[in-house]
């Protein structure tokens, strides 16, 4: 069963509120990003990751199979995220539904941003957005649903 987009809208603002750490430090990046790795893995995806907190980049790894573009579309990802305040892909599906354009609204530049999926803000309890957490490699959706699972892993190991 297919969701519509005003549905997608919803479950991505409960991401958002719920795929919130605690603390993040240098170590929690690595350990973050070795589960989006293991995520790929297991499921045969080739990805780059990034995570990046208040301008540092903590982690950064590109699989076998990927390419220098991916760390480009990472940057233009991460820049959308920090513009809007949500998931990259939860920016591009708003602005489809509204019709709206990153150049058009808001003078943005293509070459800067993007209004695609795999990036998610790098959310601190009591804090609010500090960085970005990346994935790139794979279709919007996929990206996204990648991230989000890593994370969703990560904050279920770290409760347990």
């Amino acid at each position: 069963m297919s969701l519509t987009i005003e549905e997608r809208l919803l479950q991505m603002r409960q991401e958002e509120e719920e795929l919130r750490f605690s603390t993040f430090d240098s170590e929690t990046a690595l350990q973050l990003g070795l589960i989006l790795i293991d995520e790929a893995r297991l499921t045969g995806k080739k990805i780059t990751v990034d995570i990046t907190r208040g301008g540092h980049r903590l982690f950064l790894h590109a699989m076998e199979g990927t390419s220098p573009e991916n760390e480009d579309w990472i940057r233009r990802k991460n820049n959308t995220v920090g513009r809007f305040a949500k998931s990259s892909w939860h920016t591009a599906l708003m602005f489809r539904s509204e019709g709206r354009t990153l150049s058009d609204d808001y003078g943005l530049s293509d070459n800067e941003f993007v209004l695609a999926g795999g990036a998610f803000p790098l959310l601190i309890a009591g804090e609010g957005p500090v960085g970005t957490i990346t994935v790139s490699g794979l279709p919007d959706q996929e990206d996204h649903d990648l991230v989000t699972a890593g994370i969703r892993r990560f904050l279920n190991e770290a409760r347990s």
